[in-house]
């Protein structure tokens, strides 16, 4: 019987890295960051971002997404306004995928998203894991990933929860600022213990 885990937590947390170390298992990996991307490219998509962030985010009929971020995480209130438009999209194409998945019987389906918890995506499945990392290790990760400064990577970090809020709602924890070897290991014994439950 195929197990569908949610993996959660904050930005720069390490969960890419995670999901990778998953997939290498043997699970199927959702990503809703690559299931976001193919929202953005949605005409009806780009059309309500335009009338909430400007015209000038898609100038040529293309998202410029770091435009896009700069403008929707500079407050929590525009941060929910992008999440309006985009979730219901991500959603319907996580599901279709999750299905695929369970008539295949992959033994594992792993969704890394960022907001498992706020769109309540979580409740339909097996388990959930959120990976967490100190505060100042996440902010440098998200200025060398994103090529962005200090200010806009506390801006996306402070858009999200804290560690508390991931801490109560999740089923397991996994440490993301111990590095890769670290983070292998607590994956692998974490797979292990999911398939065995």
């Amino acid at each position: 019987m195929t197990k569908v885990i949610g993996l959660t937590g904050p930005t720069g947390a390490g969960k890419s890295t995670a999901a990778g170390i998953f997939r290498s298992l043997g699970a199927e990996i959702i990503d809703c960051d690559r299931l976001a991307g193919d929202v953005l490219t949605m005409p009806e998509c780009i059309d309500a971002l335009k009338k909430t962030f400007g015209d000038d985010i898609a100038p040529r009929g293309s998202v410029n997404r770091s435009l896009l971020a700069e403008r929707a995480f500079r407050s929590p209130e525009e941060t929910e306004k992008l999440n309006e438009i985009t979730h219901p999209a991500i959603i319907h194409e996580m599901e279709r995928r999750i299905s695929a998945g369970k008539e295949a019987g992959v033994p594992i389906i792993l969704v890394d998203g960022a907001l498992l918890f706020e769109s309540g995506v979580y409740r339909s499945f097996d388990a959930t894991i959120a990976i967490l990392a100190e505060r100042e290790l996440r902010l440098r990760r998200i200025m060398e990933r994103d090529g962005i400064d200090r200010k806009q990577a506390e801006e996306r970090a402070g858009a999200q929860k804290n560690d508390a809020y991931y801490r109560s709602r999740a089923g397991y924890l996994l440490n993301g600022g111990e590095g890769t070897a670290s983070l292998e290991k607590q994956v692998k014994a974490l797979f292990l213990r999911i398939l065995e439950e």
